[in-house]
C-alpha cells in the first residue's frame, strides 16, 4: 500500500509496474490526502500506469476512480481483507507517526521514506520503535538517509557482527552537495540552486533544502541509531533571514543578490585548499548539520554533483573510516532503496 503518490510515490509505481510482476511486488492500494483506491489482487500494470501519469498531471485519487476515506479508514478496510505480507509504504513528508504504529498494530510492515516520524521526540521515537516486536511487524527506513544507499543497513551489520560504531559523518543532502560543488567549481549561486530545482534534487520552494532543516533531520537518525536521545541539531540555514518571508517566487528572483557574497566566500576558501560542504555529524552524545570548509583533496572535498558520502568510524574502523558513496538524490534512486527495504521484508 503506498501512502502518498508524489515524485518519488510515482517514480516507485513506475518501477513496480515497469517490472510487470518480476520484482515479486504487487501495489494493492494508492492513498492520497483524498482517499484510497484498494485491488486485493494488485493493480495492472496498465492501471498504475495509468494512475502514475494522471496524477502527475495533478489529480486526487478520489477522482480517479478512488474512494473518499481517511487514511486510518484506509488501513482498517485493507486490514479487514487479509493481504499476504501486507507493507505500509510511507513516501509522504507528513507527521505520519500515529498511522504507522496503527499499521505496525494492524500486521502490517513499514517501509519509509518520509523523515518526520523518525525525528519527533524521543519518547515517540521509542514508542514507534517499540511496535516492531521480534517475530511481528517490521519497520525500515533506508531511504531516510542516503536515498538508495546502504547506510542503515551498513550500521545493522556492523553492530550485528560485534562492531561499535562511535560516530557517523558525511554530506547526506544531494541538494546541499550540487549547490555546494557547482560554487566551488565557480559557478553562481543562483545558477547551482535554480538547476537543482529544474532537475528534481530541490523541492520547488529550495529554501526547504537550503535550510538544512532536511539535512539535519538525517543527522537525527543516524545518531539515535547511536543511542543519542538528545534534542534535534539547529541546522546552518543557507537562507537569509531578510529572504525567509518571502513568497517562493520572490525568492527565486532574488536569488541572484547572493551571488557576490558566496563567490567571496568560495575565494577566500579556495586560496587556503579548502572548498565549502554541508557536513553532518552524529555521535551519541552530540549531532550537527553545518556548513564548513574542508580540505579539497579530503574524501569529501572531492566530491561532486549530487553524490553522498557517509564515514564511519567504530572500533575497528577507528583509524582508517568505513565509507560509503554513491548518488543520493532523484526520485528514482530514493525508489531504488524503497525497492531494496521491501525487499528485505520477503521471508528467508
Amino acid at each position: 500500500m503506498l501512502l502518498g503518490f508524489g515524485n518519488v510515490g510515482r517514480a516507485l509505481a513506475d518501477h513496480i509496474a515497469a517490472a510487470s510482476g518480476d520484482s515479486g511486488v504487487k501495489v494493492v492500494g494508492l492513498m492520497d490526502r483524498s482517499g484510497y483506491i484498494f485491488e486485493p489482487r494488485g493493480l495492472s500494470r496498465r492501471r498504475l500506469t495509468t494512475l502514475t501519469r494522471e496524477k502527475y498531471e495533478g489529480a486526487l485519487i478520489a477522482t480517479l476512480g478512488g474512494r473518499r476515506a481517511s487514511a486510518q479508514e484506509a488501513l482498517a478496510t485493507i486490514a479487514s481483507h487479509a493481504v499476504s505480507r501486507p507493507v505500509l509504504v510511507d513516501v509522504t513528508s507528513g507527521e505520519t507517526a500515529d498511522l504507522l504504529q496503527t499499521a505496525l498494530g494492524q500486521g502490517f510492515d513499514v517501509v519509509l521514506a518520509n523523515k518526520k516520524p523518525l525525528t519527533q521526540s524521543w519518547a515517540n521515537y521509542e514508542r514507534l520503535m517499540s511496535a516492531c516486536t521480534p517475530g511481528g511487524p517490521r519497520l525500515k527506513y533506508e531511504a531516510t538517509v542516503g536515498a538508495g544507499l546502504p547506510i542503515i543497513d551498513t550500521y545493522y551489520k556492523l553492530v550485528e557482527s560485534g562492531d561499535r560504531v562511535l560516530r557517523v559523518e558525511g554530506c547526506v543532502s544531494g541538494t546541499l552537495m550540487h549547490v555546494a560543488s557547482a560554487v566551488s567549481a565557480g559557478r553562481p549561486f543562483s545558477e547551482a540552486v535554480r538547476e537543482a530545482v529544474e532537475r528534481g534534487y530541490a523541492e520547488p520552494d529550495p529554501r526547504d533544502d537550503l535550510s538544512g532543516a532536511d539535512a539535519g533531520r538525517k543527522a537525527l537518525i543516524l545518531a539515535r541509531l547511536l543511542g543519542y536521545r538528545g534534542p534535534a541539531p539547529k541546522p546552518d540555514d543557507l537562507v537569509p533571514r531578510s529572504m525567509r518571508g518571502l513568497t517562493p517566487a520572490q525568492f527565486m528572483k532574488r536569488l541572484p543578490d547572493l551571488d557576490r557574497e558566496w563567490a567571496a566566500r568560495t575565494e577566500r576558501e579556495a586560496s587556503r585548499g579548502r572548498v565549502l560542504r554541508y557536513v553532518v555529524t552524529a555521535t551519541p552524545k552530540s549531532v550537527s548539520a553545518r556548513l564548513v570548509a574542508v580540505d579539497s583533496s579530503s574524501p569529501i572535498g572531492a566530491l561532486t554533483g549530487t553524490r553522498n558520502l557517509v564515514a564511519f568510524t567504530t572500533r575497528r574502523y577507528r583509524t582508517e573510516p568505513l565509507v560509503i558513496s554513491g548518488p543520493g538524490a532523484g526520485a528514482a534512486v530514493t525508489a531504488a532503496g524503497i525497492l531494496n527495504d521491501i525487499h528485505s521484508l520477503a521471508p528467508g
